[in-house]
């Protein structure tokens, strides 16, 4: 592969360069300067140099004499790469001797050509054939970069050569050298191509010498005929490769040579035809420059129209008067005098005038004299019309062609990407019919205006929209300072962008610290929607300063992706207190509305239990005193129904437990039949009197909520239902409570009544704070409005239909839980140890205690103490006890501080406690019960449960022992 070294510091230039030889097949080495190209010389020895005459290090001149100096450096074509060059320059040039001029701007297509003169061709040309003798040629061109090459690629095919400027030239080298063949070009100064030929055959020195003619212009057959008749042995056509002059030279020249024997003699009719033929090429080539000249004419005038528009787009305000200007000069030079620019502005049409129109009326420009219908189709189509054509002939516009003063119009259209701008009109008033390279020059500038025009009016829908956004930036700012809520928009990145004074002060943190707080916490509300997650009132509690937020959150993008995202928050903390105080008001006021009936339902049966003991009790002072016979199976039943009494009165102790938890915030799964159930038990007084209770239960999954808020919704609907309905008819009407599984899933629980109703104007208002139908004294109107908010907040909804004098239903929706599965623990029976254990029972309510020691006391050792302290100082003086059973909730020291104790002391002991508790009522007995894995038992306990469970824990005990 032929190699090239390049010595130019210009990256651009060396692209180009690259890109053209290479694609050719050449191999390009480059040096930014002159010191690299030396060294690459030494390295690669490249078959030609081309040089930058200007480099960072080193003149070119000056470079170019120490690669000559180099080995074989004087062998290497060496072309010099300038711009613009003074004659000093020129003269240097060709006295240092390079072996040619590339200058820049390169075109790559003369490049390439100027290259492959000094390169041997990539498919290298036949190998010549010899006999040992050196073969001269004399080669004639009056173009030395065409003379080069052609000297070059016959020289690589192996003949000798001398070049020669012109045919006179020539003429004098043949008679001086006698060469093998003259190759000769056919148009030169002096002496041409035929006139060489017929100069040659007419000296008998040298008339048997071969002359083959190459052209690029003369390529008539009659030229070739006249070549012949002049002497000529052939006439070729100029190809880069010359590879039909070479082999004419290397075959039929050589095997057809032959010494003529006679002197050819001047054809005066062979001059006449040869001068005839040479001024016909003399006028085509002046037609072909002249046509050149005009269109560069047109090319000058068109990159003028261009520059100024560049210009007036970079630096005028008022585009239009620009191109007026601009118009009106640069049209004068491409030969159009007048002419008109019309533009489109919100569907109307206006003509921006140039040129000499001073005849012309405003009305006449915007009717396009009595044609705008011809002028609307053309900007609507895109579609340029020059006026006369074939399409539009000159008699249907004569009155356009006169009402303007014009021979002959165009018509280009101006818009872009589709969208029309306008049209520009131009006229001549010399020329009856555009000719195509005046209409191509005249759709050039509309391009050129087009794009302008675009440019400039995207530079005002810029400059607009930047102005709209600084004015939007500045309402944003001056919004997100007066708001009293937090805003933090972040990127994607996670990156804080924005945010207000109030975000910083409810954060209590400084601006440099709001990602740390909002981002890098990833159950923060912002970082959620970061991850695409849109969020709504979420509550969030910032531990260092006990405040409580309610948080937005949102991402910000569209459906693909997301490109930040944004919260909105308040400080909730005065709101949470006051609503959870709001809370624990409605429940207290809803239980201190049952109190009368669940005391006659605690009272009912407390009588029931301590008549069949007083009964009981006689009967056994009768048999201890009297010995008198009693009845024992009547005394079972005494007994037995005694304690059956004793369970209804645990049961509604339950029940009242359930609502006294005031500040109970912890969700868990929940059996909603057995909150409903403890609810209707304590308001049974309530519904009996008035209604029959229906209940119409089907098994459903359990919901994840708060036991304690859903009892208070479910006592509120059906303490409501209830009191719409008037006291002494329970026959005629009906409370219906409903559990069941909705079409969409989730659990259904309703209340339906047969009471008064309500009109639609009072359910639209039934959830709003403080409204209530009932009469004053009887409802807070809190009730209804906090029973909704407590089951949007479980995540479930509540719904009510009603109609006046029929009954209404209320409905609770919730979710069902997605919680696993818990496997619920069965207690079987313990297979009794036959060794007897020691129990100790701690509890300040000596019936108690008595009572756990006598179920107890048959099966183990038990010790009963009512002072904690005492067993402690028991267990520190040695005594030791397979489970101890210790009240939780005692005056002077409680069951967890004895508890701690025995942790420091003797933790063994402590591993073994169960505690029993009345109920958890403070929050540091509930977080002792959740932090601590000893069991605990609530009171009341039946006995056989006990006994259960004291010999599974024992069993549990030994088990880890």
């Amino acid at each position: 592969m032929t190699t090239i070294l390049l010595v130019e510091d210009n990256p651009i230039t060396c692209k180009l360069v690259r890109y053209t030889l290479e694609k050719d097949g050449y191999q390009v080495i480059d040096a930014p300067d002159g010191a690299t190209g030396l060294a690459l010389y030494l390295e690669r020895r490249p078959s030609l140099i081309l040089l930058d005459m200007l480099l960072p290090d080193i003149d070119g001149f000056e470079l170019f004499h120490k690669l000559r100096a180099l080995p074989n450096g004087s062998d290497v074509p060496i072309l010099a790469f300038s711009g613009i060059l003074s004659v000093h320059d020129e003269a240097r040039l060709s006295e240092v001797g390079f072996d040619d001029v590339v200058t820049k701007p390169i075109e790559p297509s003369r490049l390439l050509q100027i290259v492959k003169g000094y390169l041997p061709p990539v498919d290298p040309a036949p190998t010549p054939r010899g006999d040992g003798t050196v073969r001269t040629l004399v080669v004639a061109d009056d173009d030395a970069v065409q003379r080069k090459m052609v000297a070059l690629r016959l020289q690589r095919a192996g003949f000798k050569v001398t070049t020669a400027a012109d045919g006179q030239e020539a003429l004098e080298r043949a008679r001086e050298l006698r060469p093998y063949a003259i190759v000769s070009d056919v148009l030169m100064p002096r002496l041409d191509g035929f006139g060489l030929c017929m100069a040659v055959r007419s000296d008998p020195s040298i008339s048997q010498i071969p002359i083959v003619l190459i052209s690029n212009s003369y390529l008539d057959s009659e030229d070739k005929s006249l070549a012949r008749r002049a002497g000529a042995d052939d006439m070729l056509v100029r190809t880069p490769e010359l590879r039909d002059v070479i082999e004419l030279l290397h075959n039929k020249v050589g095997t057809t040579r032959v010494r003529r024997s006679q002197t050819a003699t001047l054809d005066p009719e062979l001059e006449r035809e040869r001068i005839r033929r040479m001024m016909n090429q003399l006028e085509r080539q002046v037609a072909m420059h002249a046509g050149m000249s005009q269109r560069c004419s047109l090319l000058s005038a068109e990159l003028s129209v261009l520059s100024g528009i560049s210009e007036a787009v970079a630096t005028e305000h008022d585009i239009e008067g620009a191109l007026h200007q601009i118009l009106a000069s640069c049209f004068d030079a491409g030969g159009i005098s007048l002419g008109t620019m019309y533009l489109l502005d919100d569907d109307k049409l206006r003509g921006v005038r140039f040129g000499m129109m001073e005849s012309w009326s405003d009305a006449d420009v915007t009717a396009f004299f009595g044609h705008r219908d011809l002028l609307d189709a053309a900007i609507a189509s895109q579609s340029l019309v020059t006026v006369p054509s074939e399409a539009h002939p000159e008699g249907e516009f004569r009155t356009l062609l006169d009402r303007t003063g014009a021979r002959s119009l165009t018509i280009a259209p101006l818009g872009h990407k589709g969208q029309p701008l306008g049209a520009l009109v131009t006229m001549s008033r010399s020329l009856e019919f555009q000719p195509s390279d005046r209409i191509a020059f005249v759709a050039a500038v509309a391009g050129q205006i087009s794009l302008a025009l675009a440019l400039a009016r995207s530079f005002q829908a810029k400059d607009a929209s930047e102005r709209a956004a600084r004015a939007n930036a500045t309402v944003l700012r001056s919004i997100l300072d007066s708001m009293a809520e937090g805003v933090v928009v972040s990127d994607e990145h996670g990156a804080v962008t924005h945010w207000n004074q109030a975000a910083t002060s409810i954060l209590h943190v400084a601006a440099e610290d709001l990602r740390a707080q909002v981002i890098d916490r990833p159950e923060f509300p912002l970082a959620r929607a970061l991850r695409g997650e849109s969020v709504d009132r979420a509550e969030v509690s910032l531990d260092k300063t006990e405040t409580w937020l309610s948080i937005n959150a949102r991402p910000l993008g569209d459906d693909q992706s997301a490109h930040g995202a944004v919260a909105v928050f308040r400080d909730v903390t005065i709101e949470r207190a006051a609503q959870t105080r709001m809370l624990v008001s409605e429940r207290m006021a809803s239980l201190g509305t049952l109190a009368a009936g669940v005391g006659h339902e605690i009272n009912n049966p407390l009588m029931s239990v301590l008549g069949n003991l007083e009964m009981a009790i006689t009967d056994l002072r009768r048999i201890r005193h009297d010995h008198a016979e009693v009845d024992f199976l009547e005394l079972g039943e005494l007994l037995r129904d005694g304690k059956e009494a004793a369970e209804r009165v645990r049961d509604i102790v339950r029940d009242l437990k359930l609502f006294s938890r005031s500040d109970e915030e912890t969700g868990g799964e929940v059996d909603v039949e057995h909150v409903m159930e403890s609810s209707v038990r304590m308001v049974w007084n309530e519904i009996r009197h008035r209604a029959t209770l229906v209940r119409d239960y089907h098994v459903t999954p359990k919901v994840y909520a708060n036991e304690s808020r859903l009892g208070q919704v479910f006592l509120n609907l059906v303490v409501n239902a209830a009191q719409a309905i008037p006291e002494g008819r329970a026959s005629q009407n009906e409370i219906r409570i409903g559990i069941g599984v909705a079409p969409d899933g989730r659990v259904r629980v309703s209340v339906t009544d047969t009471g008064c109703g309500m009109t639609p104007e009072l359910v639209a208002k039934i959830f709003t704070p403080f409204f209530t139908t009932k009469p004053i004294g009887v409802g807070t109107g809190l009730g209804l409005a906090i029973c909704h908010q407590l089951v949007v907040a479980a995540g479930g909804e509540i719904t009510v239909e009603s109609t006046a004098g029929v009954g209404t239903t209320f409905a609770v929706l919730l979710p069902p839980s997605h919680s696993v599965e818990r496997v619920e623990s069965v207690v079987r029976p313990a297979v009794r140890d036959p060794r007897r254990r020691k129990i100790l029972v701690i509890d300040d309510e000596l019936l108690v205690a008595t009572t756990f020691r006598r179920a107890l006391g048959r099966d183990h050792d038990v010790t009963m103490l009512t002072d904690p302290r005492h067993a402690l100082r028991l267990i520190e003086g040695g005594e030791r006890f397979d489970l101890v059973i210790c009240d939780l909730m005692m005056p002077d020291m409680t069951g967890m501080d004895l508890h701690a104790e025995l942790v420091a002391r003797v933790p063994e002991m402590a591993r073994r406690m169960v505690f029993i508790t009345g109920g958890a009522f403070t929050e540091q007995a509930r977080e002792f019960l959740d932090t601590h894995k000893n069991p605990s038992l609530e009171k009341p306990i039946d006995l056989e449960g006990l006994r259960t469970f004291v010999d599974a824990r024992l069993e549990a005990i030994d088990a880890d022992v």
